[in-house]
C-alpha cells in the first residue's frame, strides 16, 4: 500500500449497511487526492458487509471487531492508522472528489488549525439532495462558542490534525449522538479551526436516529455541555444558563417536529423555569397550547420567511 506513512488516514466505521458502505468507499476511492490510507472497521456486522468489501482487495484495510458502537470503531481505526491527518466518515455518508484535496490544502495554509470543515449537502436514503449547509458556525461568535450553542458540524465534513487529536483525546465512547460535537468542542477550545467555503460532502439523514431518540439526545448533549462547563471556569453562570436553554429549546423543537406536543411543551417549561426567560420560549409555549397543526404551520411560515430573506 504505502512505503512511507500516508498523509491522510480515512476511518469508516461500518455496521449492517453493506450497500451504503460500498457507496461510501467508492466516494473515497474517487478522490483526486491519493496520499491516503482507508481503514474500514466493521463493528460486528451480521449482514454481508465483510464479503461485499472483498471486491476492493488491498485498496482498503478491513478490520473486524465485536460490536461496541461507532465511537469504539472510530477509535480503533485511529489508533491503528498512521496519517498526519485523520477523517472519520460514517458508512452512509459521501465525499465529492475534491474533498480531501481541498481540506489538506486548507490545513497546510493554516498550520495551527486543529481541523478543517467544509459545506455539505443533506441527502435522503436514496441519495437525493434535500438541503445544504455551508458555514456551520455562527459567524458572530467564535467557533467554540457557536458549537456550545448547538452549532453542529457534521462528521463527514471534517479533517483533523492528528497531533491535536492526540492532545485532547479520541471520541468519548460513553455517548453516541453528539460524540463528534464533543470532540470538535474539545479541539476548538484549545486550537483554531478553519473552513473550506465549498460543498464537498454529503451527509445522509435517512435514519433520523436522533428524532427517534430525542430523550437520549437531550441527556447526551447536556452531558457534553456539563463536561465543557467543568473544564471552563471562565464561562459565566449566565453563559452556561444560555447554552443549557438553547439545548432544551432545540430538543423541544425536535419533539414539535415529531408531533409530540406534550414533551415539547414540558421541555419549553423546563427551559423557562430552570433558565432565563426569553420571548422565543414564551411564544412557543403559548403556540403549543394551540395544537400541533397551528404550531407547525406558524413555524413553517417563519422558516419560509427566513429562507426568503437569506436569498435576498
Amino acid at each position: 500500500m504505502h512505503e512511507n506513512p500516508p498523509r491522510v488516514s480515512v476511518i469508516v466505521p461500518a455496521y449492517n449497511s453493506a450497500e451504503y458502505t460500498l457507496e461510501t468507499v467508492d466516494s473515497i476511492l474517487a478522490q483526486t487526492y491519493t496520499d491516503y490510507e482507508l481503514l474500514v472497521v466493521d463493528d460486528g456486522s451480521t449482514d454481508h458487509t465483510s464479503t461485499a468489501l472483498q471486491v476492493y482487495g488491498n485498496r482498503i484495510q478491513y478490520l473486524y471487531k465485536d460490536n461496541g458502537g461507532a465511537c469504539s470503531a472510530r477509535n480503533l481505526g485511529i489508533r491503528l492508522s498512521k496519517g498526519e491527518f485523520v477523517a472519520c466518515l460514517d458508512c452512509d455518508d459521501l465525499w465529492l472528489p475534491e474533498k480531501l484535496a481541498q481540506s489538506v490544502a486548507k490545513l497546510e495554509e493554516n498550520p495551527s488549525a486543529a481541523f478543517v470543515y467544509t459545506g455539505c449537502y443533506l441527502i435522503d436514503s436514496g441519495g437525493e439532495v434535500t438541503g445544504w449547509v455551508r458555514n456551520l458556525c455562527d459567524p458572530t461568535e467564535t467557533p467554540y462558542l457557536s458549537m456550545l450553542g448547538n452549532g453542529a458540524i457534521p462528521a463527514p465534513t471534517v479533517l483533523i490534525r492528528r497531533d491535536c487529536l492526540e492532545d485532547v483525546g479520541l471520541f468519548d465512547e460513553s455517548i453516541f449522538i453528539p460524540a463528534d460535537q464533543d470532540l470538535w468542542l474539545r479541539l476548538a477550545r484549545k486550537y483554531p479551526i478553519c473552513r473550506v467555503d465549498q460543498i464537498l460532502s454529503k451527509y445522509r439523514l435517512a435514519s433520523n436516529f436522533t428524532l427517534k431518540n430525542i430523550a437520549l439526545s437531550l441527556d447526551e448533549y447536556l452531558y457534553v455541555l456539563e463536561k465543557q462547563f467543568d473544564d471552563n471556569p471562565e464561562l459565566s453562570d449566565r453563559s452556561k444558563d444560555h447554552y443549557r436553554q438553547q439545548t432544551l429549546y432545540v430538543h423541544a423543537m425536535m419533539y414539535r417536529k415529531m408531533g409530540d406536543v406534550k414533551n415539547a411543551r414540558q421541555l419549553l417549561w423546563r427551559a423557562m423555569s430552570e433558565c432565563s426567560l426569553s420571548i422565543s420560549l414564551c411564544l412557543n409555549w403559548l403556540l403549543s397550547l394551540m395544537g400541533i397543526k397551528v404550531w407547525n404551520g406558524i413555524a413553517n411560515i417563519r422558516l419560509a420567511l427566513l429562507k426568503s430573506s437569506r436569498v435576498k
